[in-house]
């Protein structure tokens, strides 16, 4: 903060005395002590009040990660059943399609049979 050390406190008091007198100094002192703890109190609120303030915007934009990251993961479970759905889509009109071809071979082969046989 102020470097001040002994040799600069003692010339100030000096001064101070000087100017100010003896009988008026220690109200002087009263109030530049009040007005230096003001000072002090409204430099702490200013400093809490900017930390609050990057504290509420860390936490928003952690917030806005998290739901990211939510959104995401929902995302690929939804997008995983639709593949996996997708898979099983094929997978059984695969099957259906070779049981229909497998029918029709079957019954092709069996018409031409029975016509020659009668």
């Amino acid at each position: 903060m102020l470097d001040i050390g002994f040799p600069e406190f003692l010339l100030i008091s000096f001064v101070l005395l000087i100017v100010v007198g003896p009988k008026d100094l220690p109200k002087v002192l009263r109030s530049i002590s009040s007005f230096v703890r003001k000072i002090k109190s409204m430099a702490t609120q200013f400093h809490s009040g900017i930390d609050d303030l990057a504290n509420e915007a860390e936490i928003s934009d952690l917030r806005n990660q998290v739901q990211k990251l939510d959104d995401k993961s929902i995302m690929n479970s939804e997008i995983d059943e639709l593949k996996s759905f997708e898979d099983d889509l094929n997978i059984n009109s695969l099957k259906k399609d070779i049981n229909e071809i497998k029918n029709s071979n079957n019954t092709k082969k069996k018409s031409p049979l029975k016509t020659k046989k009668t």
